[in-house]
Formats: structure tokens, C-alpha cells, sequence
């Protein structure tokens, strides 16, 4: 990967750059046609024995390069966080938590009109940010949602997205 982005010209045409997964899979020996890799890599970064890097793709995680990757590297595995708001899309393949700890992302804009997104290793410290946030007490979900229902009434641009990150067997 440090060899792709060191490149002159991306390994194969594209339009995302050299460090398009297309140009990945055909280093590792596959055909990008036959790969789904729809998007890229950034923040390559080998520590230790971990090695961690961000993607951009569409629509969900980049699983078929990943698995290429581990095929071709028996000794790799791999922890994944992603995240398509648009599609309701908020899931880990990290049980443990031990790459990817948080559980909650929120999602909020309070009625003074803040915007504010974060994300909460339990549903505890979720809530409590959330009346930090709009400087409430609140005790559950249900009186997050029954705040902010009575506040909408008055200014329709206020929400609260409470999305639970699902751990993936993948």
C-alpha cells in the first residue's frame, strides 16, 4: 500500500487516485473488475504489529478487498467501523471493542440550533451527553424522545438520532 501511494501514476486508471482499492486488489493479483472496491484508503499508519488506514467507499465496507487482503496475508485479520448515515448504517465487526469501543452515535441539533454529533462507548454516557448538550435531565431514551418532540413544536429543525452501532459477524 505505502509502495501504491508512492507511485507517480496510479498502478490502474481511475479516478480516485493511487491509493484506489482497484489499485490494491490488482497489487495483491485479482482483476479490479472482479472485486468490489469502490473507493480508497488514507491514514496508513503500521504500529506495532497493527496495521490501521481509513477508507472512503459507497454504500457499506470495502469486506471483498478486506478478505482479499487477509487471503493473501493468512496472518491478517481485520476490525472494521462503518458508517452510511443516509442509509441507516452504523455497524463493527469488533465484538470486543477493542479497535472500535463506541456503541452509540448521536446525532443532534438543539433548539438553539447547535449541531452536534458524537459517539459513546454505552448508552449511559450517550444520555448524559445529550441532556450536557441541551442542559436536561434526562433518564432514557424514551425522555430523549419526549423532549424533543415538545421542542420541535417550536423549532422543527431540532432532532436527536440516537443510532445504536451494531457489531456485524463479518
Amino acid at each position: 500500500m505505502k509502495g501504491l501511494e508512492e507511485r507517480n501514476e496510479p498502478l490502474v486508471k481511475n479516478g480516485f487516485g493511487k491509493a484506489w482499492l482497484g489499485c490494491l486488489v490488482e497489487a495483491l493479483g485479482k482483476k479490479w473488475q472482479d472485486v468490489w472496491c469502490r473507493g480508497d484508503w488514507d491514514n496508513l499508519n503500521f504500529n506495532g504489529d497493527v496495521l490501521k488506514f481509513t477508507t472512503e467507499t459507497a454504500w457499506n465496507a470495502a469486506d471483498e478487498v478486506m478478505t482479499l487482503v487477509c487471503e493473501k496475508f493468512p496472518s491478517l485479520g481485520y476490525y472494521y467501523y462503518t458508517e452510511e448515515p443516509g442509509m441507516g448504517i452504523y455497524e463493527t465487526n469488533d465484538e470486543s471493542g477493542e479497535y472500535y469501543p463506541d456503541r452509540y452515535h448521536v446525532d443532534l441539533c438543539t433548539d438553539d440550533g447547535a449541531y452536534q454529533q458524537e459517539y459513546f462507548p454505552d448508552l449511559d454516557d450517550t444520555i448524559a451527553w445529550i441532556g450536557k448538550m441541551t442542559e436536561q435531565e434526562f433518564k432514557s431514551v424514551d425522555d430523549v424522545n419526549a423532549y424533543f418532540e415538545k421542542i420541535q413544536k417550536e423549532n422543527e429543525d431540532a432532532y436527536c438520532y440516537i443510532h445504536e452501532i451494531e457489531i456485524s459477524n463479518t
